[in-house]
């Protein structure tokens, strides 16, 4: 299996085979990393969420979770993407970050808690 830095090693190549580089600044980057997130939300508008975790989970949405894995992919791509234009290692930042989370949320202290769920750190 790859690690996150080959990835992003990959993600380098392909965009340098096409020529992307001179189109691709961070803030285009973060903005397209905001759009296919977007992308991969709208995938879930308006169904039962209950259903939704049925059908991909039971295998009864073929469809949908391959659409979920490509928008998906998109994101990480993204995240790829910007890491390397903005030189730093994704798979160390995540690892760092992860830590963070780690210290923060105690499992003694937030285990079956909702509210403690990170999502603006």
């Amino acid at each position: 299996m790859a690690s996150i830095s080959e990835l992003q090693k990959e993600a380098r190549k392909f965009i340098d085979d096409r020529d992307w580089r001179k189109f691709q600044t961070a803030k285009e980057l973060a903005a397209n990393i905001s759009v296919e997130a977007n992308e991969l939300l709208e995938l879930f508008l308006w169904k039962n969420e209950k259903d939704i975790d049925r059908d991909i989970l039971g295998g009864n949405d073929k469809e949908l979770l391959r659409k979920i894995k490509n928008e998906t992919a998109d994101v990480f791509l993204g995240c790829l993407a910007l890491a390397d234009q903005a030189n730093f290692d994704l798979e160390e930042a995540f690892l760092s970050k992860f830590e963070e989370l780690k210290k923060r949320y105690d499992p003694k202290k937030v285990k079956g808690d909702p509210s403690k769920i990170p999502s603006n750190d």
